[in-house]
Order: C-alpha cells, then structure tokens, then sequence
C-alpha cells in the first residue's frame, strides 16, 4: 500500500470515529504507528483540551531527539480557538508521545479540527519521520 494511500485511510479512519464522538484510532501499523484521540467538550467560552497519544508500535522507538509535534491547527467552521497553533509533545516513555491540544469553543455545536502531526521515531538503526493528519472534533455545549 502506498504512502498516500495509507494517509488517506488513516485520515478517513480518524474522521469517522471523531465524527461519531468518543476515543479514535487510527494506526499505520506497516509503517510503525498508531494515534489515539480523545475529543473535547466544554461549554462555549471555556477551555478544554483534545488529548492524543501517538505510539511507535511493532518494536519501534520514539525518537527523543526529533521534534515531535503538530502543527497547522485550524477549525472547519472557525468556532473554535486554539491555545497554541503549534503543539510540542511529551515523550510519555520509549514509545510513546502525548499532546494536549488546549481549545475553547466559541460556538454551541460540534466543531471539526485538524492538523498535521511530525513524529519521529527508529528501530534497528533506521530513523523515520512521517507525517499524519489529525481529524478531531471539540463540541461546545451551552
């Protein structure tokens, strides 16, 4: 399967599973990743935070020398503000890296967000960095 296919589906697989609401998945596990999304809910004026972890799978490591990160933040409908337009993550251990992406709706209703994550991570030697798209939703609520 090729790249961009692979990015495809996976952006399709976080797309369905963030539009239905609840904890998503998505994993390339060819190419050594996986990425779980828990979306936000917060009433409309008051901050939340989408929780992501990405995990380097099939005996791979996360890579502590490369910038984890995502980047390219930004709401379909522009109901949404973002605490930080780039967020860093955290190597939570050898495999994995977590993000806390701090957002505040600014209208009622289920908003979709995306972004693009960089993530870095190696095995027997090699080094890979890929990039993977973020498909979430924040929903504010009266």
């Amino acid at each position: 399967m090729g790249d961009s296919i692979r990015t495809t589906l996976a952006a399709a697989l976080l797309g369905g599973a963030a539009l239905a609401g609840g904890p998503s998945l998505a994993a390339d596990q060819a190419d050594g990743w996986a990425l779980s999304v828990e979306n936000a809910v917060a009433k409309v004026g008051e901050p939340a935070a989408i929780h992501v972890t990405l995990e380097a799978v099939n005996g791979n490591r996360v890579s502590r020398s490369y910038r984890n990160r995502l980047i390219e933040l930004s709401a379909f409908d522009d109901a949404v503000e973002f605490e930080k337009r780039v967020v860093v993550g955290t190597v939570a251990d050898d495999t994995s890296v977590e993000f806390d992406v701090g957002v505040t709706p600014t209208k009622p209703g289920k908003h979709v967000i995306n972004g693009v994550f960089r993530f870095g991570f190696h095995s027997e030697g090699r080094i890979s960095m890929v990039s993977i798209p973020l498909i979430a939703t924040v929903e504010g609520t009266e």
